[in-house]
């Protein structure tokens, strides 16, 4: 089978190598490289790096819409289908309807639930134990294509948006090939989604990131969990920014005596415990105050024992 494929992501990247071994990848389609780190250094994609190692075809078109030299391009190669996996762009139909099938994307949660931009982030930050890759048809509504398949995925309590991440796109490469060739023979039977069960996500800011203590330990935690590597969690102290880069929940917050005691929430107890929501704690490992190493919290407590007793923002 003859596939463009639209990509960006590192997620991205397990299901393109199995196309490629699978199937005649014509060209691979990108999002132009950018300026990262404060050196703002112009850096690829993840898909655009795997793609050069595969010598294929790399097309990085500024815009999708409204863009008939870009159409024509596609056009020309012929494929018999597009497929689309964290690319970060919505399609318009006129490239949707190109190749002799019609595009299909690989969507990391369990739709209709969690359709847009941060299904992943969503699932870990509700605490949900399963999520899911559905594979479905691309048309005008985001994310609501009728459906081909859909895999169930179990999320373990330790998952963090990095191990599910790697989890999700690895089931994904796993069935992607046999969902391709089903669906070319019509052997598949598009089934529209349940529009009454459909959730949305929406693109994370570092805002996103930062904790109020008054929510529970485990709310805190599936926020870590969520939020790791980007934007990661973050708080205030001493009026500077302070990254939790580590964590735990902790038992029931007690006194020395071992009796159950309550806390102004954000309160800094011994060992960097904090006090949080429903007399509940976090326990910080690592962290990172702004300008700084990241550093243990044996380390931190070290070089500012100010740090307990005090009240984080």
């Amino acid at each position: 089978m003859k596939i463009v494929f639209f990509g960006t992501a590192n997620v991205a990247l397990p299901i393109l190598e199995v196309l490629n071994n699978s199937h005649q990848v014509m060209a691979v389609v990108t999002t132009p490289d950018v300026n990262i780190g404060r050196k703002q250094e112009l850096t690829e994609s993840p898909v655009s790096a795997l793609a050069k190692d595969l010598n294929l075809k790399i097309l990085k078109p500024q815009n999708v819409k409204n863009n008939p030299e870009f159409a024509e391009e596609l056009k020309k190669l012929e494929a018999d289908i597009f497929v689309v996996v964290a690319y970060g762009k919505i399609l318009p139909m006129e490239i949707i309807s190109l190749p002799k099938l019609k595009a299909v994307n690989i969507h990391f949660s369990a739709l209709p639930k969690y359709r847009g931009a941060s299904p992943i982030q969503a699932a870990l930050l509700n605490g949900d134990r399963q999520t899911g890759t559905s594979l479905f048809i691309l048309n005008e509504v985001v994310d609501g294509g009728p459906m081909l398949s859909q895999k169930i995925v179990d999320i373990e309590p330790d998952d963090n948006y990095f191990t599910l991440s790697d989890k999700l796109a690895r089931v994904s490469a796993q069935i992607v090939n046999q969902i391709l060739e089903e669906y070319s023979a019509g052997k598949l039977a598009p089934l529209p989604q349940d529009e009454a069960a459909v959730s949305h996500t929406k693109i994370i800011t570092k805002e996103d990131g930062r904790i109020f203590w008054e929510k529970s330990a485990a709310e805190i935690y599936n926020q870590f969990r969520a939020f790791y590597i980007w934007p990661g969690i973050w708080t205030t102290w001493n009026g500077q920014v302070l990254k939790i880069t580590e964590c735990v929940p902790n038992p029931e917050l007690r006194n020395q005596s071992g009796t159950a005691e309550n806390y102004r929430t954000g309160t800094v107890l011994e060992g960097g415990i904090v006090a949080c929501g429903e007399n509940a704690a976090l326990k910080i490992n690592r962290l990172q105050l702004a300008g700084k190493n990241e550093v243990s919290i044996s380390e931190f407590l070290n070089g500012y024992r100010e740090f307990v007793g005090s009240r984080l923002g």
